[in-house]
């Protein structure tokens, strides 16, 4: 916090100055997100303020700035101007004179890998150099100003149980003058309750150990018969799908689903992309936060109903090994309410499950990509081995 302070004191100091010379302004301050264990997570609120009484500031973008945040950390959560919600992928957003532009940020640690990084003067991920000092010298600013403050600063060391996470956020203005503000986003994860040292996304391969568990593991398929002509695409997950069961009774917390890639390619007459600027998109289907899905397994019949997906579209074509969790998408969009449903009962260890649904008229917000999905028929079809635990 002290830090922070005297950041936006220079800051502010640095802005006046050189918004009277050349109509622009660079801030740059680090805020403590918290602190939490793997999987955990802890929510921090942060304050842009438009100071004029008279004139509308103007973004156009709030975003992690590029390269940053890859392991997907840290998560806007939600976006407010004056306690109204706003879409944070907005290249709009106009935040009136005297209000509040209020960033919401969701730190949850996915591993214990301390970022690599040296900006702000402070190193992390790298052995520092040890600087001597001569005895009887003064205190450091920072000594000094913690002892203004009457507060310490967080404690930012970490070991083989614990982590340092960074990222740079950035809030982009165009009007009435232009210019960046740029947080280090600063979060301290340690070791989760049971031991773990990484969080989320089913990748092991494996089927969780222990009872209480139904497990799938097989092939995932999708299809989109408006625009693929081709039958369903077999799509490579990134491992199993773990359902908790109690008697009859399942539930799937969707953010435990694994990754799936679907690459649309060819914009040629009668292809996927037929007459659209772009010859290949690349589709990353997941499990979204704060989705549970439930229903019943009977012994032969799996069916669940409050299956989501998150849809993360990314232009151009990649591959399974650049999906991540900080993923820059171009579209990002959640589909919900969907019914998971047995197509073939379960038999000697094997079953087929479907999900079948029709996108709405702008399934994801960006009218350019609503061109193309809204409307779109989805079947997917799920054939493979069901463990029971």
């Amino acid at each position: 916090m002290k830090r922070t302070i005297l950041a936006i004191f220079l800051a502010t100091i640095f802005s006046a100055s050189c918004s009277e010379d050349d109509g622009q302004y660079a801030l740059y301050y680090r805020e403590f997100v918290g602190e939490t264990e793997v999987g955990g997570s802890v929510t921090k609120q942060i304050v842009f303020r438009n100071p004029s009484v008279d004139s509308v500031q103007h973004l156009v973008g709030l975003n992690f700035d590029a390269g940053q945040n890859t392991d997907g950390n840290f998560q806007v959560e939600k976006v407010e101007i004056g306690g109204v919600a706003v879409n944070p992928r907005d290249k709009d957003i106009s935040v009136p004179p005297g209000s509040i532009l209020q960033v919401y940020i969701k730190y949850r640690p996915l591993n214990l890998n301390t970022t690599v990084a040296n900006f702000g003067g402070w190193r992390t991920g790298e052995v520092e150099r040890y600087e001597p000092r001569e005895p009887g010298k003064a205190e450091s600013a920072d000594k000094t100003m913690e002892k203004l403050l009457g507060k310490k600063e967080p404690d930012l060391s970490y070991d083989k149980d614990s982590a340092i996470h960074r990222a740079i956020f950035a809030a982009v203005y165009d009007y009435p003058t232009v210019g960046v503000v740029q947080i280090e986003l600063v979060g301290k994860a340690h070791v989760g309750p049971n031991g773990e040292r990484s969080a989320g996304g089913g990748g092991s391969g494996e089927c969780p150990d222990g009872s209480g568990v139904l497990c799938y593991k097989g092939g995932f398929a999708m299809e989109l018969p408006d625009i693929m002509n081709t039958g369903p695409s077999p799509l490579t997950i990134t491992g199993p799908i773990a359902f908790n069961i109690s008697g009859t009774s399942v539930n799937l917390d969707m953010t435990t689903f694994p990754s799936a890639l679907l690459v649309l390619k060819g914009n040629g007459p009668g292809e996927p992309l037929e007459g659209k600027p772009i010859n290949a998109i690349s589709l990353v289907i997941s499990g979204p936060e704060g989705v549970t899905a439930s229903g019943t397994f009977d012994g032969t019949n799996l069916d669940v109903n409050g299956v989501a997906f998150r849809i993360r579209v990314v232009l151009g074509e990649i591959s399974e090994k650049d999906i991540t969790p900080g993923l820059q998408a171009a579209v990002d969009f959640v589909i919900k309410d969907l019914q998971l449903k047995t197509k073939k009962p379960y038999t000697n260890g094997s079953i087929t499950l479907g999900i079948e649904t029709t996108l709405g008229k702008e399934p994801s917000g960006n009218p350019m990509f609503d061109q193309m999905l809204g409307g779109l028929k989805v079947n997917v079809v799920m054939d493979g081995e069901l463990i029971v635990q």
